[in-house]
Formats: C-alpha cells, structure tokens, sequence
C-alpha cells in the first residue's frame, strides 16, 4: 500500500545521523595525527634545551584537515541536491525545504552553522541543539536549525519520501485529471424552403390539373407532385426606420383583432443559470474516499461541531498531526462550494485548474472550482462535480 502521510524525523534519529555524518572526518584528522606524531623531530642541543621539528607533522596534519574539509564540502552538496548524507541514509531520513523539494546550499549551509556554534559549549550544547525539535509545539516537525533554515527532515521509511512524489503536496498529483467532455457537431436551424422560380412551380403538390375538350369529356387528372429541395438561406439582418414622435392608432377593423382573440399576454420568468446548476459537490481525498457534500462539512482529524449545528464530519488520518483537529469548514450553495480555514496551524491552500496555488487567510470562505485541489496540512482532496 502507498504510504501517503509523511513522518517527521525522530530527535533521536536527527542526533544519530549527524553523530554518523562526523565519524568520517574525526577518523581522517585522528589518523593523521597518528601518523604525524613520529615524525616529529628531537635534537637535544645542550644539556638544558632541545630543538624540535614539527615540519613534517604539520605537512601531515594538514594533508588530514584539507581532506577532512573536501568532505565536508561534498557533504553539503550532496544534502543541498538530494536531502541525503550518510546518516540520513543509515536512518531513513531526508533533509528538504518548507516545501518538500531539495534544501539548496544556503538552507544546508545555515543548518550546520548553527550545529557547529553549538560546539561553543562542549557535548551539552550540541546535544540541546540537535534534540531542538522536542520543543517544537508544531508536532515537533523542526529544530532550532530547521526554523532558522526553513527546513524539514522526514522519516521515508514510515513515511513518504516528498523529494520523489511532488513534495509536500505529492498525493494530490496521485488522482487523474478528469477528461474534458467531448464536442458534438451541431447543425444550423436556419432552413428553409425553396421558393419557386416561376409561376408554374408555384402550383401546390396537392392540386389537380382540369382537362376540357378531351374525347372522354371534362376529367381531372392529378399532377405528379414536383420534388422539394432544401437549402439554408442566409440570415440577412436588416436596418428598420422607426417612427418618432406620436404613433397613429390602429383602424378600426370590423373583424377582431387576432392579438385581442388570443387573451392577454403573460410574462413567464426567464429561468436563470442556478436554478439548472445541481445542488451537491463530490471531494475526492488523496486516500481514495469521496464524499458527496450537500451543505456543510467540517474536515480534520477529529472535527467536532459546536453546539447544535448540524454538518457533516469528515475525519482523516495524519500522524504527523500537519492537520488540525477542525481544519477546514465546508459549505455548499446552488452547487458551489466554499471553504474556509480555521484558523489552522499548518494553513490551507486551494490550487486551481491552471496550477496556480492560492493561500487561504483564516477565516474567510474561498470558491473552490470543480477541477480545483484544496490543500489542508499534508492531506488534500479534489473537487469534483456531483
């Protein structure tokens, strides 16, 4: 089964891959002191002082340190394009931007900045740092270096890996676009017969040719109906002069008037465009539920209506508590519908039809277009037409 929810990384896990990430350079330098120490040199000069050589020490230690900072260098190259580094993998966890992609140079480089200040108070403060994210009340998604570096770290192995499914918001790229409804051709109305040419075509189909001074006498003989062709004849719109001023009254005919024989006129109400539109909206979740929504919903983990309102409650499942417990209020008329956040902590977004991506402000309600993904947390769904 796919693994749609995403995992925030561990203080543990974050404490161990970073404790992994300095075994290799620590190894180099150490090793290179070790090697450095016999070659340092001893010339015992007079009974009370002695020369020491340390040239070859330092060549020696230097050679450690300059490949101690090559791989720190590929270190954060290697987190700022792909999110790993040798702790990252051993632990199953990826380094990413706020908006689940690749971090970049800067964000890596400001997170193990400020690791490395921690280093001012020995082992203690490192330790404080790293285990930052304990003190997050944002579900513990961040450190200290994450806030500052606008960084996440997630658990791909009890989750999602944002960097390989679309980012944050991947799941809502996992539903198919719905096809567009196919044209039918449509004939023109404006058809009309042929009028006739000539007199003799004007005779009507159903009338009788009379012969007179035949041998029989006077006997009628039926025509043979002439065939009726059909072609459309061109709308021609024509200027019509208008009279002004005072307009004369009708004669006065001795028959009635057919508009006086057919009653009073009666104006019908045109019909508008929403009393066709239908009544309900259908939302699709990026865990494959849909529900079909005629008034008000409300949607999060564990939503909960105040008092007597009587809505709809949709609950999803997010252990990375990215979603609130009523996150998003729903409402439809004459089969539109509105959402509104409440005032969420991780916030809402409604991406429409052109992939625009529009932040929804607490509080205040928002169209939602069918065709149109609305994103709440990690979690999203798709509104469609019911």
């Amino acid at each position: 089964m796919a693994q749609l929810n995403l995992e925030n990384g561990s203080a543990g896990k974050r404490l161990g891959a970073k404790l992994v990430d300095g075994i290799p350079p620590a190894l180099i330098t150490g090793l290179a002191a070790v090697v450095g120490m016999p070659l340092i040199g001893y010339e015992q000069v007079s009974s009370s002082s002695a020369v020491l050589d340390l040239s070859r020490f330092f060549l020696v230690t230097g050679a450690g340190g300059l490949l101690a900072l090559g791989y720190w260098i590929f270190l954060w190259g290697w987190e700022a394009k792909t999110g790993k580094t040798l702790g990252n993998l051993m632990f199953g966890l990826r380094t990413t931007d706020d908006g689940g992609f690749a971090p970049g140079w800067l964000a890596v480089f400001l997170r193990n900045l400020i690791i490395g200040l921690s280093g001012i108070v020995p082992v203690i403060g490192f330790v404080i740092v790293m285990l930052s994210n304990l003190f997050d009340s944002n579900g513990k998604r961040q450190g200290w270096y994450d806030k500052a570096a606008r960084t996440f770290v997630f658990d791909v192995r009890r989750g999602r890996n944002p960097l390989v499914t679309g980012g944050i918001n991947g799941p809502s790229s996992f539903a198919p676009d719905s096809p567009p409804p196919a044209l039918q051709p449509v004939s023109s109305p404006v058809i009309s017969r042929q009028e006739p040419s000539s007199p003799a075509q004007a005779v009507p189909a159903h009338t009788t040719a009379v012969h007179i001074g035949s041998p029989g006498g006077a006997h009628a003989q039926p025509s043979q109906p002439e065939p009726v062709t059909f072609r459309p004849e061109p709308v021609v719109f024509q200027s019509e002069k208008v009279p002004t001023g005072r307009t004369a009254p009708l004669p006065d005919f001795d028959a009635t008037h057919p508009d006086e024989a057919a009653g009073e006129t009666v104006v019908s109400r045109p019909a508008t465009a929403a009393s066709y539109a239908p009544r309900s909206v259908r939302i699709r979740l990026d865990d494959g539920r849909d529900f079909v929504l005629e008034s008000a919903a409300l949607i999060g983990r564990n939503p909960a209506a105040k008092g007597s309102e009587s809505v709809q409650l949709i609950s999803v499942q997010d252990e990375g508590r990215s979603v609130s417990k009523t996150h998003l209020h729903l409402r439809v008329e004459a089969g539109r519908l509105w959402v509104t956040d409440r005032h969420s902590t991780n916030g809402s977004a409604v991406t429409g039809t052109d992939g625009e991506r529009t932040p929804l402000p607490g509080g205040q309600p928002y169209w939602a277009a069918p065709g149109s993904t609305v994103h709440f947390g990690d979690r999203s769904f798709k509104v469609e037409q019911a």
